[in-house]
């Protein structure tokens, strides 16, 4: 019944995307308790880190940790659920949405989300761990890796919470299911950390951040193409 309605529902509208987008952040400004929760965890996992390697852990370590603190910050954003994940809601917004609007609004919010946390959790490691290895060049490279390393882990986590809300799973099938899929986006955002911290020329090193980008938008496109198949179920 739900899936004969769905199909009568106009095609992707951008003011539509926009105005989603729009009520996610609203929604989460709206709880400053969320956000601020989401602040403190990172800043906190952050000085965690601090107190277990000090100010002076070697770029292995620095490394690492960023990317472990990063990881965790990132489930810990999308954990929360939402009042339009609701039942009786989705049985309403199914008549009156288009999926790829939802979803892209959703990955939207999440990489913005992520973005800024990164921003957050690098000037925490910067300040509580020493930046020695981190030349102003190599500081901007590593922070672009983290950025397209948290759109990558944005655009994934928004399609596992998801499947995981319309399976009733919770934030326990959202690990389950998300910590498989992301181990290999952790890698890769590894290998490149590892390489601006070592000093290695970024002309060869690049190919770990398009690999980031690549699987960015990998995982974006999958979740466009597949999310009106299980909006319709």
């Amino acid at each position: 019944m739900n899936s004969g309605r769905a199909h009568k529902v106009t095609p992707p509208s951008w003011s539509r995307y926009v105005h989603l987008t729009r009520h996610a952040f609203r929604m989460e400004f709206r709880k400053k308790n969320g956000l601020a929760g989401l602040i403190l965890f990172a800043i906190c996992a952050v000085y965690t880190c601090y107190q277990v390697a000090g100010s002076r852990a070697d770029a292995e370590t620095w490394n690492a940790l960023a990317w472990v603190v990063l990881l965790f910050s990132a489930f810990n954003a999308v954990s929360k659920p939402w009042p339009e994940d609701a039942p009786e809601m989705r049985s309403y917004l199914i008549h009156v949405l288009h999926p790829r609007e939802w979803i892209l609004a959703r990955m939207t919010f999440f990489a913005m989300l992520l973005s800024g946390i990164t921003c957050i959790v690098f000037v925490a490691f910067t300040l509580f761990m020493g930046s020695e290895d981190l030349s102003t060049g190599r500081a901007l490279w590593f922070f672009c890796g983290m950025q397209a390393t948290s759109i990558a882990m944005a655009s994934l986590l928004a399609m596992i919470q998801t499947l995981a809300i319309r399976a009733n799973g919770g934030f326990g099938l959202i690990a389950v299911l998300g910590l498989p899929l992301i181990i290999p986006v952790i890698l890769i955002a590894t290998q490149y950390g590892m390489d601006v911290l070592n000093g290695v020329s970024f002309a060869d090193t690049a190919h770990n951040l398009l690999f980031l980008a690549t699987l960015s938008g990998g995982f974006g496109a999958l979740g466009y193409i597949l999310f009106p198949y299980l909006w319709r179920d």
